[in-house]
């Protein structure tokens, strides 16, 4: 292992390509998509963001962001919220950084009086379906059933609809497809669903439920495309005792990463309860999962910023060009200020560090910034880590910086770095 400080000619070339760059550094990060005017559906919070990237072949398709939200009540009255749920909205964009909402109305909302959905409802998952012309939703709700005192709306199922006009409506199955079992917790919710794509075989959805003292992740599997679903026991468990995600594991996002599944998951902090996001991997189809031995990717006031000083959650991350990811997620202030929004930050290179993620859309700055970095402080290498890192900011930055991996590589060589 060597310091780029001990490679004097690899820091004289990254000196120039810095000096050269038209980046600058991005050190600010705002939300994506905020509570809207007072009097509308989502006036109080907007989380739980699920993007769907626009469909290749099909012109002038949109990026779509399905997202729960609320006014700050539910549809009966006297139930006091608890959540951020309620009704279910759809933003579309035509980079995946800009938003607008695609009606100012919900696009679904909680079912009719007395079903098992009738109090509220919020989108767990979204997948086009083969036909590459309808969708399909996944959602969490419950009705006003009062569970050994624990306040109306606890009683969280798992509901499946279908859309074909690309989400603006859908139509819902009358039953849930997965209900809370007692020897889980108190409920079954915050479905993601993984097709076969990714699991390599069967339709796989991970979900979440609390037992009064814990949050716990787990699987269950389809045979049939998921119309009915099977359980297949605990996905992903709290932390060791003293870690940062001691108290549980919630919701969570599964993404192709490297040669394996990428969750990016929210663990909570026993004690202060404090929820921030973390990482965990599967070589075997989601079945599986063994943390990833870093700290968290992602803390409440860190990259996301100000806006996010209280609280961060719902990840949900898509796959860049280049090995790259971009990050969706929820956060608030502060318990006075502000409601829940969503935000957005990229990692250029794939990287998970906390000091990885940077403002969507900022990719030139982010490049400078990290190179810049590499420049001014000690920085350790490991082999093969080093080009995964370097490569993909070299060339974000362009011009100067057209320098290709065999040479960096050679400077790397030559000095002891690798």
């Amino acid at each position: 292992l060597g310091g780029l400080p001990a490679c004097p000619a690899l820091r004289e070339m990254l000196s120039a390509l810095v000096a050269t760059s038209t980046g600058t550094v991005a050190t600010r990060t705002l939300p994506v998509l905020q509570p809207s005017a007072a009097g509308r559906w989502d006036s109080s919070n907007v989380a739980s963001p699920v993007v769907l990237l626009p469909r290749e072949g099909v012109a002038g398709d949109p990026w779509r962001m399905f997202y729960y939200g609320s006014d700050g009540t539910w549809s009966d009255a006297a139930a006091t919220p608890f959540l951020p749920t309620g009704k279910c909205g759809l933003a579309t964009s035509a980079d995946g950084l800009t938003w607008t909402r695609a009606t100012d109305e919900c696009v679904f909302a909680p079912g009719e009086r007395g079903a098992w959905d009738s109090l509220h409802v919020g989108v767990g998952d979204v997948h086009w379906n083969e036909d590459g012309r309808s969708l399909t939703m996944y959602y969490l709700a419950a009705g006003d059933e009062a569970v050994d005192g624990a306040p109306a709306g606890i009683r969280m199922r798992i509901g499946r609809a279908t859309s074909e006009d690309g989400g603006l409506s859908w139509a819902r199955e009358p039953e849930p497809v997965v209900s809370a079992d007692a020897a889980e917790g108190l409920f079954a919710s915050w479905p993601r669903v993984l097709p076969p794509a990714l699991t390599g075989g069967p339709w796989r959805m991970l979900y979440h439920s609390f037992d009064g003292r814990r949050w716990r992740a787990f699987s269950c599997r389809s045979d049939d495309g998921g119309a009915s679903w099977t359980r297949e026991g605990l996905a992903l468990g709290p932390g060791e005792g003293g870690a940062w995600d001691e108290q549980g594991v919630g919701t969570r996002c599964v993404v192709p990463w490297r040669d394996r599944l990428l969750m990016i998951y929210e663990g909570v902090e026993a004690g202060s309860g404090t929820h921030r996001l973390g990482g965990a991997a599967s070589a075997d189809g989601g079945r599986s999962w063994e943390r990833l031995d870093l700290p968290p990717l992602l803390e409440p006031g860190g990259a996301g910023g100000d806006w996010t000083a209280q609280v961060v959650g719902t990840p949900y991350a898509v796959a860049l060009p280049g090995g790259g990811l971009r990050l969706f997620f929820c956060g608030k202030p502060s318990a006075e200020r502000g409601g829940m929004c969503i935000g957005a930050l990229d990692s250029p290179a794939g990287r998970l560090e906390a000091d990885a993620w940077l403002p969507a859309g900022k990719r030139v700055s982010g490049s400078a910034s990290y190179l810049k970095g590499m420049v001014e402080s000690p920085l350790e290498f490991r082999s093969g880590e080093a080009l995964d890192n370097l490569t993909p900011n070299l060339k974000l930055l362009g011009g100067a910086a057209a320098v290709s991996a065999a040479l960096v590589g050679g400077f790397l060589a030559a000095n002891g770095v690798l």
